[in-house]
């Protein structure tokens, strides 16, 4: 074989191998396009599904006490995977709106591809909104129901706390005045507590302004125009004559038999003159002796019982009877709660006065109107 026919060999193996390996591409090519269609009728056979597509988020309460719980809403069609999808919030409780919460999901996976489901389940980034705004309780809405009314004058006014709101909430606040005193006086300023019924903050629809201990308390001014008189300075000498004649007046007409028989047969002693069944006493010639102030204490004010003031006045007297035969006595008169009216005025009537004491023996008077007669009391001698 000369050296052409050796050349045509080679080129004819050279086509060949071109041949062989053109033809092994082709098939690679192929089956990589086969791989590559069966691929995409597998992926294709696929559903997708986004979770965030399908939770939403379940609001609560009121704004800074906001809670959030995550609703998973999957269809019927794949009920099998819903069924084990949960959902969770990053922060479920006290939150306000424009708080950011983060929801993240869970699912079995092995179901998803049984159901020919593709999952994605990125967590979603959620702004809160559309909490209700709370109502803040502070000191004008909690005491909008009070009312505070007064009786009795000065110092020993009355008050009375009631409340009268018919708001749902405040109508149920109770009030309580501080402390223990029963009584007060013009320009006192008197504490009142509110308290919320229990349970009142609980939904957090209400929310107090106060810190945790903090109470509310109303400071109310108590405003009394007239006022019992408390400072024997007030006792002017003009008053007193007033007194003193009105106080001879009652004397006067007043039934000396009342005091007369203990008078005569106890204490001068005198044999009574009878006319009838009846004694015959009478008063005649009052002169005032002494005159003194009582005022009440500040413990004895919380007494009820007890008067804001007194005048008791000391008179000598003559009982006399039918027979001629007389002696001298000693009557006490006593002005109770005598008020100045807040023009200044002074109010002084026959009805305000009353014959408390009347007898023979001056040390009887002088133990009723003596500065240790009553620890409840003041006394202060009006005349020299």
């Amino acid at each position: 074989m000369d050296a052409r026919d050796r050349k045509r060999q080679r080129r004819a193996r050279r086509r060949r191998a071109e041949v062989i390996a053109y033809t092994v591409e082709i098939i690679a090519a192929v089956c990589m396009m086969a791989v590559l269609i069966g691929f995409l009728i597998w992926h294709n056979s696929f559903t997708e599904i986004l979770l965030s597509d399908y939770v939403t988020l379940s609001l609560e309460g009121y704004d800074h006490y906001g809670t959030a719980t995550p609703v998973v809403q999957g269809d019927q069609e794949y009920a099998e995977f819903w069924s084990t999808v949960t959902a969770s919030v990053s922060q479920g409780i006290d939150l306000s709106n424009g708080d950011e919460v983060t929801i993240s999901y869970k699912y079995d996976e092995e179901v998803a591809r049984n159901c020919k489901l593709r999952v994605d389940a990125s967590e979603a980034k959620v702004v809160i909104d559309g909490l209700t705004e709370s109502t803040i309780i502070d000191d004008e809405m909690i005491f909008s129901g009070l009312n505070v009314s007064e009786s009795g004058l000065s110092p020993k006014v009355m008050l009375t706390v009631e409340n009268t709101s018919e708001d749902s909430l405040i109508s149920q606040v109770t009030y309580q005045i501080e402390g223990e005193r029963k009584f007060f006086a013009d320009g006192d300023v008197v504490s009142i507590r509110a308290e919320l019924p229990e349970g009142a903050l609980d939904s957090h629809e209400y929310v107090s302004d106060k810190e945790p201990g903090e109470e509310y308390i109303y400071e109310y001014p108590v405003v009394s125009e007239d006022s019992y008189i408390m400072n024997a300075a007030d006792i002017s000498a003009e008053l007193l004559k007033d007194m003193e004649q009105i106080g001879a007046d009652l004397i006067y007409a007043a039934d000396a038999n009342e005091y007369g028989l203990r008078i005569f047969q106890q204490e001068a002693p005198i044999q009574p003159v009878f006319k009838g069944n009846k004694t015959t006493f009478k008063w005649v010639n009052p002169y005032m002796i002494s005159a003194y102030f009582h005022s009440v204490t500040p413990e004895g004010l919380e007494q009820i019982e007890n008067h804001a003031n007194d005048v008791q006045i000391v008179y000598g007297v003559t009982i006399t009877q039918d027979d001629g035969k007389n002696c001298l006595a000693e009557i006490v008169v006593q002005f109770t709660n005598i008020v100045r009216h807040a023009d200044g005025t002074v109010e002084l009537t026959p009805e305000m006065g009353r014959i408390v004491s009347a007898t023979y023996r001056d040390k009887n008077v002088k133990k009723l109107v003596s500065v240790d007669s009553n620890e409840n009391y003041d006394t202060v001698k009006l005349t020299s």
